[in-house]
């Protein structure tokens, strides 16, 4: 019996040194990654195509573009371009573009939105956003801009029909303008 138990005893102690011996040969590393993230806050301001109005040039940036195409007081308009008055001296065109002011990590119910022009209109031509005529000062187009969100604006040309040299625009000459978008939170 004494010869049985030292067996078995044997037998247990070599399965054990086995078991502990696998350990021995098993090699782990472990580490660490220590980051540091500087949140901040802020807006943007994007400028998208409205499906109502011209494909904007570079739409979905801060750096878009809308081209009227040929414009006059009568006959067709480039698509997205609309015609809402002609009076007996000035005719208007238009289109619709959209407004993002993305917002994070602010406490802002809000945002004002200003719009001016970078440098003062050609002779027998006015640019509007909304209802607002821009000049090189900012002007304020909306204070309750929604954050988050594609928010439609009117972008309009107001037209001379005087003729040229008679404080009507040029005709048949490219015309372009740069405009200047603020989003402030409120």
């Amino acid at each position: 019996m004494l010869n049985k138990y030292n067996a078995i005893r044997n037998t247990v102690i070599a399965v054990a040194l086995m078991l502990g011996s696998s350990q021995l040969f098993a090699q782990t590393a472990t580490g660490t990654v220590n980051a540091t993230l500087n949140h901040k806050n802020g807006i943007v301001l994007v400028f998208d195509t409205d499906a109502a109005g011209v494909a904007l040039g570079n739409t979905g940036s801060s750096a878009a573009s809308a081209g009227f195409g040929t414009i006059s007081a009568f006959g067709p308009l480039s698509a997205g371009v609309t015609r809402p008055t002609v009076g007996p001296v000035t005719y208007t065109v238009q289109t619709v573009f959209d407004v993002n002011v993305i917002e994070g990590g602010l406490v802002s119910a809000n945002y004002t939105l200003t719009a001016n022009l970078a440098a003062a209109a050609p002779t027998g031509m006015s640019y509007k956003v909304d209802a607002v005529t821009l000049t090189t000062a900012a002007q304020t187009i909306t204070t309750t801009g929604t954050y988050n969100a594609d928010v439609a604006h009117n972008l309009g040309l107001v037209v001379s029909m005087a003729g040229p040299g008679a404080g009507g625009p040029a005709v048949g000459t490219p015309i372009t303008a740069t405009i200047n978008f603020t989003a402030t939170a409120n």
